[in-house]
């Protein structure tokens, strides 16, 4: 099994857990961010405290213009070009990056979304479309790791 591939088998075993702003518990609550951590922890790549994601409130996007959730993805991961399983696709809601969501076949994500919990989106679902019709996928990383 590739990287990738591990990546992808734990975040499907995060489906249907609830949102929890800044939480990271499976079945229990989680966000987007924390997902992807969680992941990467379940697939055995990262430890907890290799990556330590800062309190941050749940409507920081709209209000600031600090990159925070590129800055945290950075620490493990490198952007690229063509999306791979288990990559991370990063979207803008508001003025700054803010969603992340994890490649799990080419073209559907398993994402942690408000109201809705951890689920499974088609790329190219209305979620990830502005009011304009413009696609919010912004930057697109992999996990550091070696393969």
């Amino acid at each position: 099994m590739t990287q990738g591939e591990r990546i992808a088998a734990a975040a499907k075993k995060w489906l249907g857990t609830p949102y929890a702003n800044n939480s990271m518990a499976k079945g229990y609550g989680v966000d987007c961010a924390h997902l992807l951590l969680g992941t990467l922890i379940d697939a055995g790549l990262l430890q907890e405290e290799d990556m330590i994601i800062e309190y941050y409130p749940n409507e920081w996007h709209l209000h600031r213009s600090e990159e925070r959730f590129i800055e945290n993805i950075e620490k493990v991961a490198y952007e690229v070009d063509n999306p791979q399983i288990g990559d991370f696709l990063l979207y803008q809601y508001g003025r700054t990056i803010s969603h992340g969501a994890i490649l799990v076949d080419k073209d559907t994500v398993i994402h942690a979304f408000v109201d809705l919990g951890v689920i499974m989106s088609k790329t190219d679902d209305i979620l990830f479309y502005d009011n304009r019709g413009r696609h919010r996928l912004r930057r697109i990383y992999r996990f550091k790791g070696g393969e």
